[in-house]
């Protein structure tokens, strides 16, 4: 712009200049306003590539803003501004020097983000069952760009880096997971699926609070520490619904392995074939209230799907039902066994069916009725010893087994005996219920130990 004197310009000129400059600055305002956590606003899901990118991008639209702004062109506007001693030329400036400061740190936070970018692939790329050992690696890298980065050293910034890393996690997991066939594929092997993911995500968050306890190792002698001073919900609030869900429907495969068993479950009491058949019916039934989830279309993983909790709810109800069912059946089934070792192979049979609640609430009573089955047992013991040991200062010799010398008869009779009360023992320190620790579970222990040294001597 080459003008005689400033009164020759034409005053249009002007004018078209100031309102470029208005013009501009609303434009390079919304640049400027930008931030991640917008993205993360509108697209919940959104991973760390969209933080990457973004400040990726944002670095390249300021540079480019920065250098139309140095364009000759522009400065000759700038400078004739400054002459007419222009209202807009502070507006220019301030522009200017905003876009500046906000190149540099663009600038500064990309280039500290890229190092993420390999982590990042290599979680994206491995199977999901290989991701734990990359995540302590992952975090490291965040720390240091907490501590080396001074532009990106701000909780909100920092908070959506984080929730989008927990997204990729999701990702990667329900991926792995396939819900639209976790509920219609083999009962265990989901339920190992499950657990590795459950196993990984937790241990993420156990990484992620170890680092910030050691945030302090990642700043310099003379560095000024900047702690991590944010609610950990915030990082973790996806995730932590996300792990709910898991927990839900690993309840819901826990509950179906359980009474998966109910198909081969038989009884040989009494009442042995009434009891089968009811049985029989209440796996009928099982099978129809499951069918609910293997034949549904909704992700159950996704916890913004509620159609899955209601129908859990319901389930739940009438799993509830079957519970009570079933542990009136096996009160029914303990009060028709003959002795003891009927009652330890009805316990290997019904399994952990009877860990159930509300089945292992009706069925309480009876473990306490093994325990005095037992006691009587080792009373008949000690009565068979106490005449054996009679009759032999009675008669001067022991009966022993036809065929037999006096001493091996007399050692293979203790054996006998040994035996007869060392099995059921051995049965009931198998068992993990209370029982055993309560006071007559202690008394029947005592009492067999007692009548085992006896036997000893």
């Amino acid at each position: 712009f080459i003008f005689r004197s400033l009164d020759s310009i034409d005053k249009s000129v002007i004018y078209s200049i100031e309102s470029a400059v208005i013009k501009w600055s609303h434009q390079v305002q919304v640049v400027l306003k930008r931030e991640s956590s917008q993205l993360l606003l509108q697209w919940e899901n959104a991973t760390p590539r969209v933080e990457l990118e973004f400040w990726k991008n944002r670095y390249e639209d300021l540079d480019y803003i920065y250098n139309q702004l140095r364009t000759i062109k522009v400065r000759g506007m700038a400078g004739l501004l400054d002459k007419l001693q222009s209202s807009y030329f502070p507006a220019f400036k301030a522009m200017f020097r905003d876009v500046a400061a906000a190149l540099t740190e663009a600038q500064d936070i990309h280039a500290h983000l890229m190092p993420l970018h390999r982590h990042l692939e290599t979680i994206q790329s491995v199977e999901f069952p290989k991701v734990k050992p990359r995540l302590r690696p992952l975090l490291h890298v965040v720390c240091l760009i907490w501590a080396t980065c001074k532009d990106y050293r701000s909780p909100g910034r920092l908070t959506v880096l984080l929730q989008e890393i927990c997204n990729l996690l999701i990702q990667q997991a329900s991926t792995y997971l396939s819900p639209e066939d976790l509920l219609r594929s083999d009962v265990e092997e989901s339920q190992r699926k499950l657990q590795v993911v459950a196993d990984t995500l937790s241990f993420f968050k156990e990484v992620f609070k170890d680092r910030r306890e050691n945030l302090h190792t990642y700043f310099k002698e003379n560095q000024e520490v900047r702690e991590w001073d944010f609610q950990s919900s915030l990082v973790f609030v996806r995730l932590d619904g996300f792990l709910r869900r898991l927990h839900l429907v690993e309840d819901l495969l826990r509950t179906t392995l359980d009474f998966h068993k109910l198909e081969k479950l038989e009884f040989s009491s009494i009442r042995g074939n009434a009891l089968s058949q009811q049985v029989r019916r209440m796996y009928d039934e099982f099978q129809d209230m499951y069918r609910v989830f293997s034949e549904s279309s909704y992700d159950c993983l996704d916890p913004q799907r509620m159609e899955f909790e209601n129908d859990i709810s319901e389930f739940n109800r009438r799993v509830e039902d079957l519970d009570r069912r079933l542990g009136t059946v096996f009160i029914q089934a303990f009060d028709d066994v003959p002795g003891l070792e009927h009652a330890f192979k009805l316990l290997d049979i019904a399994g952990n069916l009877l860990e159930r609640p509300l089945v292992a609430q009706d069925v309480c009573d009876k473990y306490l009725v093994l325990i005095r089955m037992f006691s009587q047992d080792l009373d008949v013991v000690r009565m068979i010893y106490n005449q054996h040991v009679q009759e032999e200062a009675e008669l001067g010799f022991a009966p022993v087994h036809k065929n037999m010398p006096a001493v091996a008869g007399g050692l293979r009779w203790v054996q006998e005996l040994r035996q007869r009360i060392q099995g059921p023992v051995s049965n009931f320190r198998h068992l993990t219920h209370p029982c055993m620790e309560s006071a007559e579970g202690k008394r029947m222990i005592q009492k067999y130990e007692d009548t085992l040294s006896l036997l000893e001597k």
